[in-house]
């Protein structure tokens, strides 16, 4: 099969003083890995009981690849079949052992009730209090590879009618993934549980939450208190916070407030996606923050939004891309079906005119403000609140005149 570890670059661009270095290395040198390899076996056993004994698995220490949190290497066997594992190098409390279990909960769900095609989870441990001494999770190795850049400027003319079909089809199956609240995931310690929510622990109010208003308006306030601790009194900073606030009203979807809510990655662009040589979506990677949320947080897609500073020409590949999605998923939508809330699975629903569909809402302007807003930290909220007074106002009213009503105004 196709692999993709020709550029994993292992230890040759960390720096051997690095924080980073020395925890992988501590890693390495204490991990039973032999343990390792034996459970990989044992799991291979239990999908392929006819397992010849004379299979082995192989673990390179020398190559590997590595995120903020985690080291992937690669689980090599015998007969050339090949897995990963997925293991995190800093320190890893409860918090982080539940949401890993949210995590591959979340897989699970989508492995099973929709074509979206990600890794399988084979085996994993959530604690460290096992021979291998680490937490672990064994998946398929996916072949495939990242695009360079985003999806409607690198993917070439005669494939991107395809690579739009198929991203669509990844809204569609999230949309159909409904939940009765907003939260993350979970399915018990051992991931063998019916599905329930759970608070979200990253978030300014973790819930479960009841409403999109609760989710957009308390996360806003939030990022409020934190611009304003790093410029207090500051006119410009002030009228951001209030236009960012207010911007909430042109936001949310009045009869989706209550939800349901669909299942969100929250980081859905070119980089958590693999592609074959022929275009196929062959992986959507990266569900470590993925949760049922607002159907207007299900739009944020970096791939459908403009960028300000180029020009109308520049940026219309990603216009007729956004128009091509947007299109895909309407087609999807006519033939959707009745689907139970998957934590409440005595209620269906039937999502039809009366609520209002994901392509409705990803074809307004509304989706470009929320994405403007979320996609914003704190430091950049500045540039981002004068991007949505544009989108809200045009040039009826200038960022002055709107300094004028709420450069002095707290908002709270």
């Amino acid at each position: 099969m196709e692999r993709r570890n020709d550029d994993w670059e292992g230890f040759a661009n960390l720096s051997p003083d690095s924080d980073k270095h020395k925890r992988i290395q501590l890693l390495f040198s204490s991990g039973n890995f032999e343990h390792l390899k034996a459970r990989a076996i044992e799991s291979r056993k239990k999908y392929q009981p006819n397992l010849p004994l004379t299979v082995k698995c192989d673990i390179n220490l020398n190559c590997f690849t590595s995120g903020f949190n985690n080291v992937v290497l690669e689980l090599a066997f015998s007969d050339e079949v090949y897995w990963i594992a997925r293991i995190p190098y800093q320190d890893f409390n409860d918090s982080d052992r539940i949401s890993m279990l949210s995590e591959i909960a979340t897989m699970k769900i989508i492995q099973e009730k929709t074509t979206i095609p990600i890794p399988r989870v084979f085996e994993f441990e959530a604690s460290a209090d096992q021979p291998f001494g680490y937490p672990y999770i064994m998946m398929e190795y996916l072949s495939g590879r990242i695009l360079t850049d985003g999806l409607a400027t690198t993917t070439p003319i005669q494939y991107r009618v395809k690579v739009a079909q198929q991203l669509a089809n990844v809204f569609s199956e999230l949309q159909k993934l409904m939940f009765s609240r907003i939260g993350r995931l979970w399915c018990g310690e051992n991931v063998d549980q019916p599905v329930k929510i759970m608070a979200m622990a990253w978030h300014s109010s973790p819930g479960p939450l009841e409403t999109s208003l609760e989710y957009f308006y308390n996360q806003r306030q939030s990022e409020n208190r934190e611009i304003l601790s790093m410029h207090p009194h500051d006119p410009d900073w002030l009228t951001a916070c209030w236009v960012l606030k207010t911007a909430l009203t042109h936001i949310i979807i009045e009869d989706r407030v209550r939800g349901p809510f669909p299942l969100c990655h929250l980081d859905l662009h070119f980089g958590n996606m693999l592609f074959d040589n022929e275009y196929n979506l062959v992986g959507i990677i990266d569900w470590s923050h993925a949760q049922a949320g607002p159907l207007e947080q299900l739009s944020v897609c970096p791939e459908l939004v403009i960028f300000p500073g180029l020009s109308d020409e520049e940026n219309k590949p990603i216009v007729e891309f956004k128009k091509l999605v947007i299109e895909s998923i309407r087609e999807m939508e006519r033939n959707q079906e009745k689907s139970p809330l998957l934590d409440c699975p005595e209620v269906d629903l039937l999502l039809s005119s009366n609520l209002t569909p994901l392509s409705a809402y990803m074809a307004s302007r509304s989706a470009e403000i929320i994405h403007r807003q979320y996609m914003a930290s704190p430091q950049g909220s500045l540039w981002a609140g004068q991007m949505v007074a544009k989108l809200i106002y045009g040039q009826n009213v200038t960022w002055e005149q709107l300094r004028e009503v709420f450069g002095a105004m707290p908002p709270f």
